[in-house]
């Protein structure tokens, strides 16, 4: 009697941690970098395909289902699974922002360029701040006057 008890209790917690990884991290517009990294081990947990899916665009099976090569399927329910786990993540206002897009790779590029900034957007902000940097080191070297 003893041990069903103790069984019991145990499977219960063991379906309530099985619970807790299914959830995906929530997004509330700050942090954006954090909660990539997050994310992207969220969808790693998934499986492999759905990780993929936020990495390269989605090619939708053509033909009816039983025309479908395997991996197709496979990619397009990766695809499936990654898109709803980036919708559960989101805020309402980046909701409104990517409800039109049909793929996970699409949603995800926008969220990336949306917080980030593309690569030409980073370098120019690199530029910009270079020469804020440069002044302060300079300050920073420059013997203080004696009072």
């Amino acid at each position: 009697m003893l041990i069903t008890s103790f069984t019991i209790s145990f499977s219960s917690t063991i379906v309530k941690i099985a619970e807790g990884i299914k959830t995906s991290p929530k997004f509330d517009g700050l942090n954006f970098p954090i909660w990539k990294v997050k994310m992207t081990v969220f969808l790693q947990s998934l499986g492999s395909w759905v990780a993929k899916a936020v990495t390269k665009p989605l090619s939708l099976p053509i033909g009816n289902e039983d025309t479908c090569s395997d991996i197709a399927a496979m990619e397009f329910d990766a695809n499936a699974k990654a898109h709803y786990a980036l919708l559960q993540a989101l805020n309402d206002d980046d909701i409104a922002r990517v409800i039109h897009y049909k793929s996970a790779y699409e949603i995800w590029t926008h969220l990336v360029v949306t917080h980030e900034g593309t690569s030409q957007v980073k370098r120019a902000k690199i530029d910009l701040l270079r020469p804020q940097y440069e002044n302060f080191t300079m300050m920073i070297m420059t013997p203080l006057m004696t009072w």
